[in-house]
């Protein structure tokens, strides 16, 4: 449990109260959509009353909207009236900052995606970032103007300082240390909007745990793995994304897995990520073709992890081997998470894991070399649900939270 502050803390009022249990049903209309003022109390146990005053000062805000009825019941009375969230009360604008391309959504209050948007992410972000500024700002032309926005909510890689939106070290990027994304893209912007700035990889974890699969509800304690063009981690402790004391937690990319290993964008040796991210299962497999004759591949033709999975998927022998030796090396780097936090679940996301039944043996194989069962038997390993990228939903819960989640009490 959490300790209390002695020096620093807030007594719960009848305000507080109040806004606790306004939220309480606006998460339940929003997971369990369209229900009834009967479905809401039998969920939450609140007094009848107590939850029509709530549902009836959401819809004079226009948080929520009646329709469609379901049947009376066998005793008689009027028909329950459905409730659902009011789509249009609130948007939200999502950016990705990845190596290669940067993604860019738009979104109802539903977390439903309207549009999106991509580019080639540049090598010099003084030029670049104005660019993404000018698409945050094409994308909030299409809301309808009489709704709010509130706000963008921006993926970086790396060590971020999520309240000023500066990049203090990302090499992935290769654009330095220290880049002042959050000033940048205000002075571009030139509006007086929510920017709310975290890490790529814990955005992944929030975009999972809000918007994945509905059983992820059941637990309190998940690690997110994403894979891509590094291995980043999201850490959600007792239903919070957990950053650390300086942003920094979930680098288990930058765990060694062999000290003999290739060097690291980080300057160390045998990091995970150098064995498992996509740029090592796309060197491992052109390394694997090179000396063979590949009548199924070009030389015009641009490999990427798609393209490997989809191989390995119709049983070409370099690929399937390659997409298994990273299967095999993401196993041995959950080794660290389960015993380092003893999760719930791990949540994996990135094309490597797309076709699941490819990976999962390998993966769990291999993590039971590592892993002694009573902590490995209890450990969910899942791959993501969500078929659109991780980051970006996590962008997008990141702006509607604020609408979603409790006050503080204490």
């Amino acid at each position: 449990m959490r300790k209390v502050n002695l020096k620093d803390f807030k007594t719960a009022n009848h305000r507080v109260l109040r806004d606790i249990n306004e939220v309480i049903v606006l998460n339940v209309i929003r997971e369990q959509q369209p229900v009834s003022r009967a479905g809401i109390t039998q969920v939450t146990h609140l007094k009848a009353g107590t939850v029509s005053r709530i549902i009836d000062r959401f819809l004079e805000t226009s948080l929520v909207y009646e329709l469609g009825t379901g049947t009376s019941t066998s005793a008689g009375g009027r028909k329950p009236v459905f409730l659902h969230i009011n789509p249009t009360k609130s948007y939200a604008v999502a950016v990705n900052v990845a190596p290669s391309r940067t993604e860019m959504a738009l979104s109802d209050f539903n977390g439903h995606l309207l549009h999106m948007k991509s580019l080639p992410t540049e090598s010099n972000p003084q030029e670049f970032l104005p660019k993404v500024a000018d698409e945050i700002l094409s994308l909030i032309s299409l809301t309808n103007r009489y709704s709010e926005l509130g706000g963008v909510g921006v993926g970086l890689v790396g060590l971020v300082d999520t309240e000023n939106g500066v990049i203090l070290e990302g090499e992935n990027l290769g654009w330095g240390d220290n880049i002042e994304v959050g000033k940048i893209l205000r002075e571009r912007i030139k509006q007086d909007l929510p920017l709310y700035f975290e890490n790529a990889a814990r955005l992944s974890a929030l975009g999972e745990f809000w918007f994945g699969a509905r059983y992820l509800s059941e637990y309190s304690d998940v690690v997110f793995v994403v894979v891509d063009e590094g291995v980043g981690t999201g850490i959600i402790v007792n239903g919070q994304l957990y950053r650390g004391s300086r942003n920094g937690a979930g680098e288990f990319g930058h765990v060694c897995i062999d000290p003999a290993g290739p060097r690291c964008s980080c300057g160390s040796y045998g990091c995970l990520e150098v064995f498992a991210s996509d740029n090592a299962t796309i060197r491992r497999y052109m390394e694997k073709i090179a000396a063979k004759a590949n009548p199924h591949l070009s030389e015009d033709v641009r490999v990427d992890v798609n393209m490997i999975v989809k191989l390995a998927r119709e049983g070409h022998p370099s690929a399937l081997e390659a997409v298994r030796e990273t299967a095999r090396y993401l196993g041995w780097g959950l080794a660290p998470i389960i015993y380092g936090f003893n999760p719930d679940a791990i949540v994996i996301a990135g094309k490597i894991v797309e076709d699941w039944p490819l990976v999962e043996k390998e993966i769990l194989d291999s993590c039971a070399t590592r892993v002694s069962q009573p902590f490995l038997g209890p450990t969910k390993i899942l791959p993501s649900t969500l078929h659109v990228s991780p980051p970006l939903m996590g962008g997008i819960a990141l702006v509607l939270a604020k609408n979603f989640a409790a006050p503080e009490i204490i």
